[in-house]
C-alpha cells in the first residue's frame, strides 16, 4: 500500500491508495512504472487506515487502460474493492 495522488498520513482513513509489486526501502524507492501499479478505488462504504507498505489483500472489479508501459499513471485499477490488512502469519507464509 502506498499513496496515490497525494501524500497521506500514516493512520489517516483513506478510501484509494496504489498497490505496487515491491515495497522498495529508504535506499531504493519502489519502481512506478504504470504497468506495475494497480490504483485500488474502494466501494462506499469501504475505508482503511492508511499504512505506508502495508501487506494488503484487494478485491474488486479489475480495470485496465490505455497508456504507455514506463508512465508514471497506473494502467490497471480495482473499482468497488474491499480491503483487508494481511496478518503476521500470512506475511511468514508467503514471504519466508
Amino acid at each position: 500500500m502506498v499513496e496515490s495522488d497525494r501524500p497521506k498520513g500514516e493512520g489517516e482513513w483513506v478510501r484509494d491508495f496504489v498497490l505496487l509489486p515491491e515495497a522498495g526501502n529508504l535506499l531504493h524507492p519502489a519502481h512506478r512504472f504504470g504497468d506495475q501499479m494497480i490504483t485500488v478505488h474502494l466501494a462506499p462504504e469501504a475505508r482503511i487506515r492508511f499504512s505506508r507498505r502495508a501487506l494488503v489483500w484487494v478485491w474488486g472489479t479489475f480495470r485496465a487502460s490505455a497508456g504507455g508501459p514506463a508512465g508514471s499513471n497506473p494502467l490497471y485499477s480495482l473499482e468497488r474493492a474491499r480491503v483487508q490488512a494481511a496478518d503476521m502469519e500470512e506475511i511468514r507464509q508467503y514471504f519466508e
